[in-house]
């Protein structure tokens, strides 16, 4: 079996489409199709079917050949590095995804200084309110705020951290009867939004008439001086605009989890990056 056809089952399945897939590999639709169909004749099943909606999408001998594909990928990839020296450079893109609030108040304003240590590494910051998919080569690394519940056995995953909160209002202004500044109801599964929703109702300040979707929102909204909320401490102390409130004081945590393919650990810009990464949050 040819595996340069393999590739182009991994790029469908990561892309989710056959145009989508000719886009990453650089080709035309018609070259991933012709290559797809040598592929399923070389393993002797479909690999594809077309659904009720008509969309194209893997059969289970589609899936197996995914895994073993990923599978195969992972130990060229080694041996590659291995062979040519290149995982022992500290050169080469890293791609990484997180939420816009710790791409914006936590990497960015530090990144300068990586970039002075490692000048060989060109960081991509994605800001993603989604979890990009590691399983789908989206990204290199994610950082996500809390345990993750996705990845398999290519993807590693560790905590580098627990980000603890505290209640934050606007620099010189008399937070006592601020409005609370909550969540947009679709982000109400945010630990901070339940906290508040629990938490707050025998305050004397009632609810700010604005509800951000995001912690970005939060921040702007709390130093626009419109309200007070509940914000991680350590994205907080980097906005001069906000001061901490002694009350009150909620005893609410994060996790947040470093992300990244298992086959690009040992990579000397991988390592970098991933160090990095883990002394900002410590």
């Amino acid at each position: 079996m040819n595996w340069e056809n393999l590739k182009y089952l991994l790029a469908f399945y990561r892309t989710g489409s056959l145009s989508a897939a000719a886009d990453r590999l650089g080709v035309d639709p018609t070259t991933v199709s012709r290559r797809l169909a040598v592929l399923q004749s070389e393993i002797g099943a479909q690999l594809l079917e077309r659904s009720a909606s008509g969309s194209l999408e893997l059969t289970s001998a589609g899936q197996k050949s995914v895994t073993y594909g990923e599978t195969l990928e992972t130990s060229l990839n080694t041996l590659t590095s291995e062979l040519t020296g290149a995982g022992l450079a500290e050169e080469g893109m890293v791609r990484i995804s997180s939420v816009p609030v710790v791409n914006s108040k936590i990497l960015m304003p530090r990144v300068s200084g990586f970039c002075r240590r490692h000048p060989g590494i060109e960081l991509h910051l994605a800001s993603e309110i989604r979890n990009v998919s590691l399983t789908r080569r989206e990204t290199d690394m994610a950082i996500r705020l809390g345990r993750p519940r996705d990845g398999g056995q290519n993807v590693t995953a560790r905590r580098i951290a627990v980000l603890e909160h505290a209640a934050y209002g606007p620099v010189g202004a008399s937070t006592e009867d601020l409005s609370w500044i909550t969540y947009h109801e679709n982000m109400s599964f945010l630990p901070q939004a339940r906290w508040m929703a629990d938490n707050l109702r025998a305050e004397r300040a009632g609810i700010a008439k604005i509800r951000p979707s995001d912690l970005e929102g939060v921040i702007e909204a709390v130093a626009a001086g419109i309200g007070r909320s509940i914000i991680p401490k350590m994205i907080a102390r980097t906005d001069p605009r906000l001061q901490i409130l002694e009350e009150p004081r909620p005893d609410l945590q994060r996790e947040v989890w470093l992300m990244q393919h298992a086959d690009q650990a040992g990579l000397a810009r991988m390592l970098a990056v991933s160090q990095w990464i883990e002394e900002i949050f410590s």
